[in-house]
């Protein structure tokens, strides 16, 4: 596979700013410039921290891609560890976006015995809508809040509902924001 087509540089969308080549290793993303127009210039990063973060900003990549943005946070935070504060930075703001338009919110009761879920009304497929939250056993809505109620054990359920309706989007839950994937992926 080459660079350009690789995960992780799909993920940093970030271009050199002399040739414009989008940019995948972790120094070239830090300074903003690719190794052929820097020729030589290693930011004094030595060899083994750069790849430890080109390792790092693929995991990053795969995991994004997978949905687990709190594990894409973590690496960020490894990242930096290591000394690159603007590649850490670039992979953080990947998803400040994403936990400011989430679609679906899901919180836990002060039991822990329900997840709280709210997500847009999907007037397109109401019937098919209603009907799935409806097969969820255990399952009860509160009209005043507009929320539904998963017990926690029907969380499979519960992700099978969201998978459905809402593939692709962005949630806000417990652990912080996440992708919703698609089916078997």
């Amino acid at each position: 596979m080459s660079y350009v087509n690789a995960p992780q540089t799909k993920f940093l969308a970030t271009n050199c700013i002399v040739c414009g080549r989008p940019l995948v290793d972790a120094i070239s993303v830090e300074l903003g410039i690719g190794p052929d127009c820097r020729k030589g210039y290693d930011a004094n990063i030595n060899s083994d921290t750069q790849d430890q973060c080109n390792e790092l900003t693929l995991k990053a990549a795969l995991a994004a891609q997978d949905g687990y943005i709190p594990e894409v946070n973590r690496i960020a935070q490894e990242i930096e560890d290591l000394g690159l504060k603007n590649l850490a930075n670039k992979i953080r703001r990947r998803f400040v976006n994403a936990k400011r338009n989430a679609k679906v919110i899901i919180s836990m009761s002060s039991d822990n015995k329900y997840y709280i879920v709210k997500t847009p009304y999907v007037r397109s497929r109401k019937e098919e809508f209603v009907t799935a939250w409806r097969a969820i056993k255990g399952r009860f809505y509160k009209r005043k809040n507009k929320q539904n109620y998963v017990p926690v054990e029907r969380r499979a359920e519960l992700w099978a509902l969201l998978q459905e309706f809402f593939e692709g989007q962005y949630g806000l839950g417990p652990l912080g924001v996440f992708r919703i994937k698609a089916p078997d992926s």
